[in-house]
């Protein structure tokens, strides 16, 4: 869906195809998990919460920023951006959340 809506930006837009990635993935990232994804799809509270507190919990290990980042690309891949975003918003890390967000600008550059 999101790869699709690129590509139709990149074709009728004469922005550069970061500035279009990050366009739309803002427009993505407005929509509520709850109202967006069906059922099977969202991650329970719970989910989200256990999935925060193993992420928070790589801070220990050595380069720990980028295996977290890593370790959200994942979530996304697997889970959707909404649940990955959902999940970094309750780390309560902005640097984090940044660098997140970056990551995924990056990943759709190269698909």
């Amino acid at each position: 869906m999101l790869k699709k809506r690129i590509a139709e930006l990149e074709a009728t837009s004469n922005k550069e195809k970061p500035e279009i990635i990050k366009e739309v993935l803002k427009e993505h990232l407005e929509k509520i998990p709850e109202q967006f994804l069906v059922e099977k799809q969202r991650m329970a509270p719970e989910e989200l919460k256990k999935e925060s507190e193993r992420i928070a919990g790589l801070r220990t290990e050595e380069e720990s920023h980028q295996r977290q980042i890593l370790e959200l690309l994942q979530i996304a891949q697997d889970k959707g951006i909404l649940n990955a975003v959902s999940v970094v918003k309750q780390l309560n890390n902005p640097h984090l959340e940044d660098d997140f967000h970056a990551a995924l600008i990056k990943y759709f550059q190269n698909v």
